[in-house]
């Protein structure tokens, strides 16, 4: 009998994680995706981005950095560069 409940748990386990990549590779309007298969979360980086003072309007992948679009003091919009993991400004 716990032979078969630890079987049953197993399974329905190993097929949660089947269907998760299946589910991420859709995407929805908040998700990007990027060359290498990663997917961002769009409206959390922009969360982040907003706790920390930036004024981002959007954000994509570009190359190994994240590219976020920012409005100015004056109203006018530059490109900044984050890292993706921190979201640290780069410069180049």
């Amino acid at each position: 009998m716990i032979k078969s409940a630890i079987i049953a748990l197993v399974a329905v386990a190993a097929m949660g994680s089947v269907a998760a990549p299946a589910f991420a590779e859709t995407g929805t309007t908040n998700e990007s995706n990027h060359a290498d298969g990663n997917y961002l979360n769009t409206d959390a980086v922009l969360a982040r981005l907003h706790e920390q003072g930036v004024n981002a309007t959007s954000v994509e992948h570009w190359g190994t950095l994240l590219r976020a679009f920012v409005v100015q003091a004056d109203g006018s919009k530059v490109s900044q560069l984050f890292t993706p993991d921190t979201l640290k400004p780069v410069t180049l």
